[in-house]
């Protein structure tokens, strides 16, 4: 059971590689996942330690595979699709160690 409810759906799309000749990501093979997407704006740090505005975050049950060249296509309740990039992933802990909740800022 999710510490918090996921009653939201999203379709990742996982990087399967680099083209050689141009350097950009091609896509792999797209799955779905259970989420809870909480809009809002806020200023994190992305990789590179640079501060970047996330316009909202997505929150995995336990220890989601997503990558930072991923995609997520997001449906909201209007039927308006989005695809955002994740700018930030972060595993939330239990006190035993064991991971609990995924965070991806977008």
């Amino acid at each position: 059971m999710a510490l918090i409810p996921l009653k939201q759906t999203v379709v990742i799309t996982p990087a399967g590689g680099f083209d050689p000749d141009y350097n950009t990501p091609i896509p792999g093979v797209p799955y779905t996942l259970k989420c809870r997407f909480q809009e809002g704006v806020k200023l994190v740090r992305n990789q590179y330690g640079a501060e970047v505005v996330s316009v909202g975050t997505f929150y995995f049950d336990k220890f989601a595979d997503i990558a930072l060249d991923s995609k997520l296509t997001y449906t909201n309740e209007f039927g308006d699709a989005t695809t955002y990039d994740p700018l930030t992933i972060g595993i939330k802990r239990m006190l035993s160690g064991r991971a609990v909740l995924t965070e991806v800022n977008v």
